[in-house]
């Protein structure tokens, strides 16, 4: 499972309080929970040493804010998602350099509609936080169902 997000940006983070939150609560061995911040190339081996990979990160729509979407990159693209910016290599990229080396995980995205991305301490704002505690059951449930 790999939380993407800037930390520093507010709402950006995310996919970052994701991880750090789930990281208390499972403990399997087959899952590795990885706190990505800002999406970098040296996230990929992730993604090619990986059957599965659960990704969450916020993203940028015209919804409310704390919405929160499920899709794979194939079905809906990720080029919304706030990752994908001069600072890192974005969902999209990490999955085409993947596949491009033969492998070719399932990706389960779960993205969050921002609200507040200015430069600020870790904290979410309400409606985010809200949606990052659904997401944490939305990811037990989608790793109870893959039977992990």
């Amino acid at each position: 499972m790999l939380g993407i997000g800037n930390t520093l940006m507010g709402d950006d983070g995310v996919g970052a309080a994701v991880v750090r939150d789930l990281s208390a609560e499972i403990d399997e061995p087959n899952v590795t929970m990885i706190v990505g911040e800002t999406a970098g190339m040296g996230l990929v081996k992730h993604f090619r040493d990986s059957d599965i990979v659960i990704v969450v990160d916020s993203i940028a729509t015209e919804a409310e804010p704390g919405t929160i979407f499920r899709f794979n990159p194939d079905e809906a693209g990720v080029l919304n998602l706030r990752s994908n910016n001069i600072h890192g290599m974005g969902v999209a990229y990490l999955v085409t350099n993947a596949r491009l080396t033969g492998a070719n995980p399932e990706v389960i995205v779960f993205g969050v509609q921002v609200g507040d991305v200015r430069p600020r301490d870790s904290e979410l704002t309400p409606p985010v936080a809200t949606a990052a505690r659904r997401v944490c059951q939305l990811v037990l449930d989608e790793l109870h169902s893959l039977n992990v």
